[in-house]
């Protein structure tokens, strides 16, 4: 596997068989499961926030919930 298909990939979970460093299909298996699931990436949630183990769901309310609570004025 080549490292232009992972560089930026921030997700930690890599016995994720959808990782990017677990195969060479770069994010799209990721993706195509996410917006089949109606949820959002963990890479966005990790834009807002490290720690994401108190999330339960991946959905765009819970990216907004969690983005309105890390807002820095």
């Amino acid at each position: 596997m080549t490292e232009k298909h992972t560089h930026f990939c921030t997700c930690k979970d890599l016995n994720c068989k959808l990782n990017p460093h677990n195969h060479d299909l770069g994010c799209d298996p990721c993706i195509r499961k996410n917006l089949k699931q109606g949820e959002i990436p963990s890479c966005f949630f990790h834009l807002i926030q490290d720690d994401l183990s108190q999330l339960s769901r991946f959905d765009i309310e819970s990216f907004i919930k969690l983005y309105i609570e890390n807002q820095k004025d």
